[in-house]
Formats: structure tokens, C-alpha cells, sequence
């Protein structure tokens, strides 16, 4: 299984979003993709429909029109990966099969492992921060295995 893994896009043109290149190559063959929040418009959503399904939160600077939760749980075959926005919101919604925890808020693209929990923050493929590149992450589900993976720009 391959996941796509993007935030805090903070797309504001009223005329729709288009995704770039290197993150349409960066997801191809994807079976979901995963929003954490901050969409801000939902040609974002739309637009990374056609790649692959979409399971997004809501961040802080996303309107309650999109309908997106504040946390999502999913099924990725070998336990859950709990996605949302804030790291703390994160953190609260796990659940006992947990095995990946996805957050972004800080545009800070970082993978890490905390007690067998992985932990992916994609960064930001629109406004990085801390002196790095614009960033999205994969994560491949293999052999009930997790390979995670930080794609910049």
C-alpha cells in the first residue's frame, strides 16, 4: 500500500488549485492520501481526488464548510494511521492500534519514532519552513512493514 502524505497547503485562488508536478509524480499509484489540514479551499481536495482518494482534517485555517474532522483514523492493514492537524490533537485522538501518528500545523517536513509509534510530519509543499525545501512525505506499507519517506521539491 502507498499513502501520500500532505498539509498545510494554504491554497487561497479563487480559481481553483492546481497540484505541482513533483507532488502529482510524488503520489502516482497512491491507494489514499492523506490531508492534514489546512486546505483552506476545496479544489484542493478535489484536485487530489483524481490522483487517488483523500482522507483530510481540518486545520486551523480551514473553514467549517469543507466538512473535514478534526482527526481521522484509518485502517492501513497492519493497525491505524490517526491523522490531524496540531500535534496535540494528534496525539489525544490516538487510539490503542495506532501505529502511525500524522500531524503538520508546523510546515516542518520530520519522521520519527516514539516508542514503535511512527510519526510523520510532511511539511508544506507551498510554504516551508525552517530553512527547508517544500515537502510532502510517502509512506509504503509493506510486508507489515512501514517505509516512510520525505519528497522535497
Amino acid at each position: 500500500m502507498k499513502i501520500g502524505i500532505i498539509s498545510d497547503t494554504h491554497s487561497i485562488r479563487a480559481g481553483g488549485y492546481e497540484i505541482p508536478d513533483w507532488v502529482r509524480e510524488a503520489f502516482l499509484k497512491s491507494d489514499l492520501i492523506i490531508h492534514a489540514g489546512d486546505v483552506e479551499t476545496p479544489e484542493v481536495l478535489e484536485a487530489l481526488k483524481e490522483i487517488a482518494p483523500v482522507y483530510a482534517v481540518r486545520g486551523n485555517c480551514d473553514s467549517y464548510y469543507l466538512k473535514t474532522p478534526s482527526h481521522i483514523s484509518v485502517n492501513i492493514g497492519i493497525g491505524l494511521l490517526t491523522a490531524a492537524h496540531k500535534p496535540a490533537t494528534a496525539r489525544n485522538a490516538l487510539e490503542a492500534d495506532t501505529k502511525v501518528l500524522v500531524y503538520g500545523h508546523t510546515h516542518i517536513s520530520t519522521i520519527s519514532e516514539e516508542n514503535g509509534l511512527l510519526v510523520i510530519n510532511p511539511g508544506s509543499p507551498a510554504f516551508p519552513r525552517g530553512g527547508l525545501p517544500a515537502s510532502v512525505a510517502v509512506l509504503i506499507v509493506e510486508k507489515g512493514k512501514l517505509f516512510p519517506r520525505i519528497i522535497h521539491r
